[in-house]
This record gives C-alpha cells, sequence and structure tokens, in this order.
C-alpha cells in the first residue's frame, strides 16, 4: 500500500510536531478499526476521549497518533501533536481533496444515502479504482476523515453528506468539491430543525453550490419539491442534469420490475435505450436508488454490464433493511434489521417490503420512536394506524413515547405490545417467536 500521510506534510499543513519520523498507508479514528500502518487520530468527543485507546490502537498496529497538545503518550510510540485533532484533520481533507486525481461523487437525501454509496462502492469496483465512506460517515466530523482515507489510487470518490440544520451540507460540500452531485430523495426527517418538507429540500440543495457548471447533477424525479431542485441547477447553471425515476419525463425512468424466487427482475428506459438488469429481493426502494447508479455509468462512459452486474451483488448495510436467520429453542425465523434510524419514509418502506415478503408463520413488527421529527412527532408516529392494521402484520410491538401514541389508537382486537423497558419487550418477543416467523425491527 502506498503512504498517504506522513510527519513531514503534517508539519507542513498543520504544524504538527512529531517526536520521530513516521509514514501512514491510512487513517483511523476508532481504535478497534485500526489497521497495521494506519494513523490514529484521537478525537475528544463528547462521551469519549480517543486518547485514552492509544494503547489499543498500537496494539492493532498504528505506526503513530495524532494527539492534542495536552495530551502527552510515552515516547516509545510515534506521535504528532496538533492544537485540535479535529481541525487538523478538517485541514488534511483540504490536502486530501487538493491532490486527488479521482472524480468525486456526493450523496445527499432524507434516506438512501448509505445503501446507495454502498451501491456505488460494489457496482463501480467492477470498472474502476473507487473509494466510498466507511459506515455513516456524514458529518462534520465523517466526511473530512473520509477524505483523509483516500487512497492515491482511486479514480473516482464517492461520499454521503448529511445535515440536520441549514448549512450544514454547504459547508461539507465545500470540502468535498464534488463533480457529481446526487439527491435520492426529500422526506419528512430532522423537522425539529427545519419545519417543513420546503426547508428540507432548501437545506438538500446546498449540495449543488459546490458543483461546477460542467459537473452533473442527479436527482430523483419522483420525490417532493424535485421540480424546485431542478430549476435551481438550473438557475445556477449547471450543464449536465439527469433525472430519474417512475415519472414519464425522467431521464432513466423505470419501467418495471418482477419478483421471482427473491430476485428483482428490472426494466428501465435510459434516454431512449432499454437497459435489463437484477438485484436481491431488498425492497422496492433499493430498484429507485439504483436508476441513480445507472446515470451515474451513463455519465461517465462506464461499462455498464459490468455495473449492471454489480448491482447484482449489491448487499444491503448494516440495519438499513438487511436480513438475519436466527433460531430459537429449534424455531428458525428472520429478522428484517432495519434498527438503524428511522422516519416515516423508511419506516413506510420497510413495512412494504414485509408485505412483500411471503412466510409461513407470523409476521411482527417491533417499533421504536422516529426522532427529530419536531412538533409534528406525535401526528406522524399515529399516521401509520391504517398501515399497521391493513399490513397483513400479526403482532405489533411498540415502544417510546410518540409509539405509545401510535399503539393506544390501534385496534384493541389486534394482538400488541407496548413497554418502554427494552428487557421486557425482548422476553416477550421471544416468548412468541415460531417456526418462519419474520420480525422486523
Amino acid at each position: 500500500m502506498s503512504i498517504i500521510w506522513n510527519s513531514s506534510i503534517l508539519k507542513e499543513i498543520a504544524n504538527a510536531k512529531s517526536n520521530r519520523i513516521w509514514k501512514a498507508t491510512g487513517l483511523e479514528i476508532d481504535s478497534r478499526k485500526v489497521k497495521k500502518g494506519d494513523l490514529f487520530c484521537a478525537i475528544k468527543g463528547s462521551n469519549l476521549d480517543g486518547h485514552n485507546f492509544i494503547k489499543g490502537a498500537m496494539r492493532n498496529g498504528a505506526v503513530a497518533c495524532l494527539v492534542s497538545n495536552n495530551n502527552s503518550p510515552s515516547n516509545e510510540i510515534a506521535f504528532a501533536k496538533v492544537n485540535s485533532v479535529i481541525k487538523t484533520i478538517e485541514k488534511m481533507a483540504i490536502e486530501a481533496r487538493r491532490r486527488s486525481k479521482a472524480k468525486f461523487v456526493a450523496i445527499t437525501g432524507s434516506v438512501g444515502k448509505t445503501g446507495t454509496k454502498d451501491m456505488f462502492r460494489t457496482s463501480f469496483s467492477k470498472v474502476t479504482d473507487i473509494f466510498a465512506s466507511q459506515s455513516s460517515f456524514n458529518n462534520h466530523i465523517g466526511v473530512p476523515v473520509s477524505l483523509s482515507q483516500i487512497p492515491e489510487s482511486a479514480l473516482f470518490c464517492c461520499l454521503e453528506v448529511g445535515m440536520n440544520k441549514k448549512g450544514e451540507i454547504k459547508k461539507l460540500s465545500e470540502l468535498i468539491k464534488p463533480d457529481l452531485a446526487i439527491i435520492t430523495a426529500v422526506e419528512q426527517s430532522h423537522l425539529q430543525g427545519l419545519k417543513d418538507l420546503r426547508n428540507i429540500a432548501l437545506a438538500k440543495s446546498e449540495i449543488l453550490y459546490s458543483l461546477p457548471k460542467y459537473g452533473c447533477f442527479i436527482f430523483n424525479k419522483d420525490t417532493n419539491f424535485s421540480q424546485m431542485l431542478n430549476d435551481k441547477a438550473i438557475k445556477l447553471k449547471i450543464n449536465n442534469i439527469i433525472s430519474y425515476g417512475i415519472s414519464d419525463c425522467a431521464n432513466i425512468k423505470l419501467i418495471n420490475f418482477k419478483l421471482n424466487n427473491n430476485v428483482y427482475y428490472i426494466k428501465a428506459n435510459c434516454f431512449e435505450k432499454i437497459i435489463e438488469w437484477e438485484m436481491p429481493a431488498i425492497g422496492e426502494h433499493w430498484i429507485h436508488n439504483s436508476l441513480s447508479i445507472i446515470a451515474t455509468g451513463i455519465y461517465y462512459d462506464l461499462d455498464m454490464p459490468c455495473i449492471l452486474e454489480g448491482l447484482k451483488s449489491f448487499k444491503l448495510p448494516f440495519g438499513r433493511g438487511n436480513t438475519i436467520k436466527l433460531n430459537i429453542k429449534g424455531n428458525s425465523f428472520l429478522i428484517i434489521d432495519d434498527s438503524y434510524n428511522s422516519n416515516p419514509a423508511s419506516l413506510s418502506a420497510s413495512l412494504k417490503r414485509l408485505a412483500e415478503i411471503k412466510n409461513k408463520g407470523k409476521k411482527i413488527v417491533v417499533l421504536g420512536d422516529m426522532l427529530e421529527l419536531g412538533e409534528k412527532s406525535l401526528d406522524l408516529h399515529k399516521s401509520f394506524k391504517r398501515k399497521i392494521e391493513t399490513g397483513q402484520i400479526n403482532v405489533l410491538f411498540t415502544t417510546g413515547q410518540y409509539m405509545r401514541g401510535l399503539y393506544n389508537i390501534i385496534d384493541n382486537d389486534f394482538k400488541k405490545y407496548h413497554d418502554d423497558n427494552l428487557d421486557s419487550l425482548v422476553i416477550k418477543l421471544k416468548a412468541l417467536i415460531e417456526r418462519d416467523d419474520v420480525v422486523l425491527i
């Protein structure tokens, strides 16, 4: 592996004072994930201080540690001291972006960011050298860290960008300087800070400000305020605008899909050319997200058959609807793990996917509160009453103050349980599970 950081570069860009010469082939902020040759960055967060995990990072193979000036590691290890580890990582991100020769793809949206980014990694790796950020590294720490991890060999770099208030995406996009930007969806999330869908759309559209006029904007034609997004891109004089979805006027239009033996068979019209591909049966919304991958491949004139082959092997990221087969006392059952995060759009998609599954046992749903929905929280939770009662669900478990509101209005003939004690809830859930059940969490 090639060297991406060393003591002399950090001295030059951040006035870092190293106790010895060191060279790193990677960068990591989680001591448990450190690999041989990494620079471990000891970030001090609100809950944990990375300086307390330096020994573990060194055991895992870190060649050096980036530390703040008020911390003094043992001289037995290589380290670089700076005033602020986080601000130094931001400087490293700027330097990494400046020297990289990769094409940069930035993805934002209320739902689907991480999965779409991982879809890029899977499909584009078939045709080019691509780097994609790990996990949900999409905030003021995650984006600079991801930029600082880019290998010199990368020809494409795909990063996701998140937010919960105005201005965040603008700042992160200025770091990324994308060549191509994607907005997957504008849905009801982060309402606590943004109040309504229009403000969410405006916040998401901040990704366009750092897009060069010769760049490309790809967006979901079916989402809320899609016309406003399109108009904003035109106003900013972005030369290349590609829409996707089921809309007749989408540049890449989903024609149909069929589900057979746990595989989706999909057909789309891409700029008047018919393209067909397969994907695992992981939920219809992932078919729509895959259209953005195809749009990017077309824009960069990449080998489409190879990209489509990559979509065929796509697997969901952890906690985003991936399935787990488990066994309790001889009863084999399936869990759909959608526990990472939730908002009304993602919950609707999960319930729709559950309805598609054909199983011999019960369908059990376990719902926790959807957060950051502001003053509309209770009403948005209660709005799922009909979908629960008519969605072929046999048992409902709820936990949290807002889900209690939903629980209270569900028909009393419906088999339902509410418990704010998670240990107690799990005991009740395990007692109900039988062979061939499906549990959506």
